[in-house]
């Protein structure tokens, strides 16, 4: 049996925005975010596990390999109705499920992260928490319409897009002609 390709949204080219109301952050287990991803997707229950191009170095001659790896360790996050969440009991790879209690600005989050990963490439970190910064609404560019913070990084500005539930940030570097609004 051969392995699918892990999709970093399931069903593919559904929107986000399908699924407000009955989303749901699951905490896994380590390394078993792949596995939960194939998990709900054989079960057809709607996911998504934002994926990034990671190098990882393998075996004792140092080779490389670019593998795709989840954006935010340890969470994976899917839409399923409260009353069914027994489907999931079956499985060991998760800790516990977080309630999401503001659907609409996660899913905003996720939508802006998704477009960054879309639009940036790999021009981005991840880090632990939420910056200081000035809140900007991106009115120009391929991120127009969402939000962000613009902080000061080795004297460039760029620019944090935030994901409360996972007190993570992603940080893109900032075009100059990007036109921002101060909130």
């Amino acid at each position: 049996m051969t392995q699918q390709p892990l999709k970093s949204r399931y069903p593919e080219g559904k929107p986000l925005e399908d699924d407000i109301g009955s989303w749901w952050v699951m905490h896994t287990k380590p390394n078993c975010e792949a596995g939960l991803a194939n998990y709900l997707e054989r079960r057809e229950i709607s996911y998504y596990l934002p994926l990034v191009r990671k190098k990882k170095i393998f075996g004792g001659l140092r080779r490389t390999r670019t593998i795709l790896a989840p954006l935010f360790t340890g969470y994976l996050c899917f839409a399923l109705e409260r009353d069914q969440h027994s489907l999931l009991y079956d499985t060991k790879k998760f800790v516990r499920i977080i309630k999401v209690d503001d659907q609409e600005r996660f899913v905003k989050e996720l939508s802006a992260i998704a477009k960054a990963i879309e639009t940036q490439g790999e021009n981005f970190s991840v880090q632990q928490g939420i910056p200081v910064g000035r809140r900007v609404a991106i009115l120009t560019g391929p991120l127009a319409g969402h939000e962000g913070l613009v902080v000061r990084r080795n004297r460039q500005e760029k620019l944090a897009l935030s994901v409360h539930m996972f007190n993570q940030s992603v940080v893109v570097n900032l075009d100059p002609a990007t036109e921002l609004e101060p909130i």
